[in-house]
């Protein structure tokens, strides 16, 4: 099921740069929006219980990852209300490229090359 979701926000993240190049930026901004804010959310939620279960340090940098997935939705939504700074869709495009690229490489290729 992760592999999938992996490959839909792939697939959203390929649509929105081909929708920023077509010219239509409101729609193509509004497009980085959702994964980071889901990715936050269920950070959050695996966090609940987290101390308990995994540990005290495994804790800790769930703490730092949801940080960071804060700042990218940070980073989304300031793309999102600023549709005229194309410069900053880009930045916000490439951030989240990069989190796509980890995650498919975890989700597809990881028990692959370990």
């Amino acid at each position: 099921m992760e592999s999938s979701l992996v490959l839909v926000f792939a697939a959203v993240l390929i649509g929105a740069a081909a929708l920023q190049i077509a010219g239509k930026r409101s729609f193509s901004c509004w497009l980085l929006v959702p994964f980071p804010a889901f990715s936050v959310v269920f950070g959050l939620f695996a966090l609940a219980d987290a101390p308990s279960r995994l540990g005290q340090a495994a804790f800790e940098s769930d703490v730092k990852q949801v940080a960071f997935l804060a700042v990218l939705l940070l980073l989304s939504l300031a793309s999102a209300l600023r549709r005229k700074w194309r410069w900053l869709f880009w930045v916000a495009w490439i951030a989240n490229a990069l989190v796509c690229g980890v995650l498919v490489y975890l989700a597809l290729f990881w028990k692959v090359f370990s």
